[in-house]
């Protein structure tokens, strides 16, 4: 039995590398699946394991590995350390983890700082003390340690589950950060932009808040409940403006504010944006559209938490503010 199973997704796999031979080098046994799966199963080595590491990215957030072994690490009660390696999304089940256990920032102290965080969260865990609350620890509840239970587990899958909001929708990749109505990007505006608008196009130009959400994926009463609450959050900072000169700004999906360019194709019943440094347009199916509301709307196939595949149609509608 080794004290670690490190969680990372198959694009964090330099930083998983690096940060296992540390720990090794210290003395401190890890799994890693990719590395260790002749060993036994992701059950087995996660069970076997007190510690359960999670090497947070944006690429960890999509990850649906990921998820299915932060699910079997809740259900054999390991402690859960976020390492949080690279930029992340700071939404909800970003926020969900964070907010609620000891975690560390490579990212924002240097890899070599926060190892150093780590191994002394670690050492706490192993000898059973409470956590201790230091500048450079981070937690939400000072001197008070969290260990994640059976209970929070779907406050996770929930969590996780909302963020097909995002990505079914808005397969964000931007890095824009400014605030004001001015896009700096690394693009150059498409052609269709410096076209008259179009009688069918004004009807896209101004700010639609969404109002409601839906979905067929098949959820248990708590996980509904949970995700209930967490798309109320979303009704409340979601907005998305259409400029008249085909700009747009996206905002309350994640922390940072995206701009790109829109084009409305009422033939087809799509907008496509063009988000700033993407080197890809996104495709969005119009359900239906009008002065007032608007409806977005496309089915997919997704991998579960449970790691089944789902057929889910997803919904959203926005009201013109």
């Amino acid at each position: 039995m080794k004290d670690i199973f490190v969680s990372h997704s198959k694009e964090d796999k330099s930083i998983a590398k690096k940060l296992v031979s540390k720990l090794e080098s210290s003395g401190i046994g890890c799994y890693v699946y990719s590395r260790d799966k002749n060993s036994g199963s992701e059950k087995e080595l996660i069970s076997n394991s007190s510690i359960f590491i999670l090497i947070l990215s944006e690429y960890a957030q999509q990850s649906q590995d990921l998820i299915r072994q932060l699910k079997i690490a809740v259900e054999n009660n390991c402690h859960i350390i976020p390492f949080k390696a690279g930029k992340t999304d700071t939404g909800l089940s970003t926020q969900y983890l964070l907010h609620t256990l000891e975690w560390v920032d490579a990212l924002e102290d240097g890899f070599d700082e926060a190892f150093e965080i780590l191994l002394e969260i670690i050492e706490e865990m192993n000898e059973g003390k409470p956590f201790r609350s230091t500048s450079k620890k981070k937690s939400s509840d000072a001197g008070e340690g969290f260990k994640l239970q059976k209970s929070h587990i779907t406050g996770i899958i929930a969590v996780f589950a909302v963020i097909i909001i995002y990505f079914v929708f808005f397969n964000n990749k931007s890095e824009t950060t400014n605030n004001n109505n001015t896009i700096t990007n690394n693009i150059d505006p498409p052609d269709y932009v410096n076209s008259d608008l179009k009688d069918e196009e004004k009807v896209v130009v101004g700010s639609w808040k969404m109002v409601d959400y839906e979905d067929s994926r098949t959820m248990t009463a708590k996980e509904q409940a949970v995700t209930d609450q967490n798309i109320t959050d979303m009704k409340r900072r979601v907005l998305l403006t259409f400029n008249a000169d085909r700009s747009f700004i996206r905002a309350g999906f994640t922390q940072q504010v995206q701009k790109g360019y829109w084009e409305y194709d009422n033939t087809k019943k799509k907008i496509y944006l063009t988000p700033a440094n993407v080197n890809k347009r996104e495709e969005i199916n119009i359900l239906n559209i009008n002065n007032k509301k608007m409806t977005f709307v496309v089915t997919e196939v997704i991998q579960n938490p449970q790691g089944d595949k789902e057929t889910v149609t997803t919904k959203i509608t926005f009201q013109k503010q």
